[in-house]
C-alpha cells in the first residue's frame, strides 16, 4: 500500500465513514470543490472542508500542502473554491485553486423515493410516505461529519423560511454508537425540524449514500429530483430557487 493510501485510509477510519472502498485510477489530477477553513501561507498550506473528490476519497476536512504559495494569495477562510489535485513524491498537493464564486445550482435527479419509516429520538415513528403532498428535504448526516454540522444552521433557516409554504425537512443521522451525541447537538444548534435515526445505514443504503452529507430533495409525488452530495448552503439563491419551483407545484389533491 502506498503511504498516500495508508493516510487516506487513517483519516477515513478516524471520522467513522463507513464508505465503499474507493478505487484511484491512472490520472494526472483530481478535481474537488470544498470550502477553505484555514490558510497558512507561510507553511505553504491550506485545509478545506471538501465535498467527494470523485475516484480518490470521501467529504471530510483536511489539510493539504500547496507547493505554489501565490495560489493562496486572497484566499480567505470560509471561501468556496474549485481546486485540483495531484501526486508530489508520498501526498497529494495542490495543483490549482480558486474562489468557486456562485454554485451551481443543485445536481437533478429522477427516481421514485424508497418509503421508509423511522424513529425519532423520542421513540415516534416517521413514514416518508405520510408526507405525500408536500415537498421534502431529506438529508443523511452524522455528528462526526464536520460539513454536515455546517450546514446544518442552513438547513434549518430554510424550514423556517418555507415550512408553511408546505416544505418538510427529515435529518437522518447516521451514528452508529450513542444518540447522545444527537441529542446534543440538535440543543446547540437548536434545530426545530425532525431527526430521525438509522444507525444501521439501511435507508442509507437504500438511498445509494456514499458520503455525507447526501441531501436529497423530493417533490409531493414522492419523486426524488435533486440529490446532492457534500455541504451546501441550502440559503443561497440558486438553491432557494429550486425548493421554491418545487412548492409552486401543485399536489396532487390539488390537481384533482
Amino acid at each position: 500500500m502506498y503511504p498516500w493510501s495508508r493516510r487516506l485510509l487513517s483519516t477515513a477510519l478516524f471520522f467513522h465513514l463507513c464508505l465503499a472502498a474507493v478505487h484511484v485510477h491512472a490520472q494526472p489530477r483530481f478535481e474537488g470543490e470544498g470550502r477553505v477553513v484555514a490558510v497558512d501561507e507561510s507553511q505553504g498550506m491550506v485545509t478545506l472542508d471538501h465535498g467527494p473528490i470523485p475516484g480518490l476519497m470521501p467529504a471530510m476536512r483536511m489539510a493539504f500542502p500547496v507547493p505554489q504559495v501565490e495560489l493562496l494569495r486572497g484566499l480567505q477562510d470560509g471561501d468556496v473554491v474549485r481546486f485540483s489535485l495531484e501526486a508530489r513524491g508520498p501526498e497529494w498537493v495542490i495543483a490549482t485553486i480558486e474562489k468557486a464564486g456562485d454554485r451551481p445550482p443543485p445536481r437533478p435527479a429522477m427516481f421514485q423515493a424508497p418509503d421508509f419509516t423511522l424513529p425519532t429520538l423520542s421513540g415516534d415513528a416517521v413514514r416518508l410516505a405520510d408526507l405525500r403532498g408536500r415537498v421534502v428535504l431529506l438529508n443523511f448526516w452524522a455528528t462526526w461529519c464536520v460539513p454536515c454540522r455546517t450546514e446544518m444552521p442552513a438547513i434549518e433557516e430554510v424550514y423556517q423560511r418555507y415550512k408553511n409554504q408546505g416544505l418538510e425537512v427529515v435529518a437522518v443521522n447516521m451514528d452508529t454508537l450513542s444518540t447522545a451525541g444527537v441529542e446534543a447537538f440538535g440543543k446547540e444548534v437548536a434545530v426545530t425540524f425532525r431527526i430521525v435515526l438509522d444507525p444501521s445505514w439501511a435507508t442509507a443504503r437504500d438511498y445509494r449514500v456514499l458520503g455525507l452529507p447526501t441531501t436529497y430533495l423530493i417533490d409531493r409525488a414522492g419523486n426524488v429530483v435533486v440529490r446532492e452530495v457534500g455541504e451546501r448552503d441550502w440559503m443561497d439563491g440558486v438553491s432557494r430557487m429550486a425548493v421554491e419551483g418545487l412548492l409552486r407545484e401543485p399536489s396532487t389533491a390539488e390537481q384533482r
